[in-house]
């Protein structure tokens, strides 16, 4: 008797067990093929992007948008770092510490955008294949982050202590700062 319960409680929790639901969205489909760059685009010294564009058959048009969009894209990173910018100098501000600007960093954060966006660097261009339609991706990299922070002080025509200097430019390059503000601009949108 014991046997026949213990048999039929071992049952019952194999019976469980394979009855757990599995998870019903999948993130991708198993034929797709996607490069690492293209889901995070990373760069050790500076900024960078991807975008993929739908493969049309030409190699021109299709790799000119795919570059232009990752293009856009960084310049939207500076936009959002500049507004990083200026909440660092306005909580300086408040601490005390002497912090002058002619004007906002994001205000002038479009005129640095299209300058430094003439250094930005394609470094890779592939296939990819997402939701079984193929695509063409581009990886584009702007590099020396330190240079586009300058320039953002020096359009701003901003007057920072060195120890502020340092605050800023750590906070400029640090990327949980800047999804946090991302979250907050798309909120907006």
């Amino acid at each position: 008797m014991n046997k026949f319960i213990f048999i039929i409680g071992l049952i019952t929790f194999l019976c469980a067990c394979n009855s757990t639901a599995q998870t019903e969205s999948m993130p991708l489909d198993s034929n797709d093929s996607i490069p690492s760059w293209v889901l995070m685009p990373t760069s050790e010294t500076g900024l960078a992007s991807s975008s993929c564009v739908l493969w049309g058959g030409n190699m021109s048009a299709a790799r000119g948008q795919a570059i232009a969009n990752a293009r856009a894209d960084l310049a939207t990173q500076i936009q959002i770092r500049a507004k990083v910018m200026d909440q660092t100098k306005n909580s300086q501000i408040q601490q005390g510490l002497e912090v002058q600007t002619q004007s906002s960093f994001y205000g002038v954060s479009n005129q640095v955008a299209e300058q430094s966006l003439t250094g930005a660097k394609t470094k890779e261009i592939a296939f990819a294949r997402l939701d079984n339609q193929k695509q063409l991706c581009a990886l584009v990299e702007m590099e020396n982050t330190e240079a586009l922070f300058e320039k953002l002080l020096t359009a701003a025509g901003a007057t920072i202590d060195p120890s502020s200097r340092e605050a800023m430019y750590i906070d400029f390059r640090t990327t949980e700062i800047t999804k946090e503000l991302q979250m907050q601009l798309d909120s907006m949108n």
